[in-house]
């Protein structure tokens, strides 16, 4: 017989398996997994580790979501964007709400928790990538 416990956990480790898997692999580049926080108005952030995993360093220099007008890169919570993130060989970019993240703006509707919506990430060395990005209220939540 299968003990309560097992029948209980199985739910978590189905959405932990499917969040784990939610990564991507660009030529040399990791990215993580990629959410955002839901919106009400017309901006929200938005988070994925970037990583580059061999030799050469490579840059994101430009992004586009059909969900929002522009797409900015913020260095630090409060400080202007910035045209470019530079990716150094095991240095990854890890975002968070007060360091680097990624700014929707322009958002075209209200996202919601449990939507998902694309983002194509554009780097100077790997070229494009599309990810898809979970509105979530925190990472792994949906």
């Amino acid at each position: 017989m299968v003990s309560r416990r097992i029948l209980l956990a199985l739910p978590a480790a189905f959405a932990a398996g499917e969040a784990a898997a939610h990564s991507y692999r660009h030529g040399d580049l990791m990215i993580g997994h990629a959410w955002c926080l839901p919106s009400e108005g017309p901006t929200t952030r938005a988070f994925m580790p970037l990583a580059v995993v061999q030799g050469q360093p490579d840059a994101l220099t430009g992004a586009s979501t059909p969900v929002a007008e522009a797409v900015q890169f913020v260095p630090v919570a409060g400080q202007p964007p910035t045209a470019r993130w530079d990716i150094i060989p095991r240095r990854p970019i890890g975002m968070r709400a007060d360091g680097p993240h990624v700014m929707l703006t322009g958002l075209k509707r209200p996202l919601r928790v449990r939507e998902r919506f694309a983002l194509t990430l554009v780097f100077e060395r790997n070229g494009p990538k599309e990810v898809e990005i979970w509105v979530e209220r925190s990472p792994y939540s949906s």
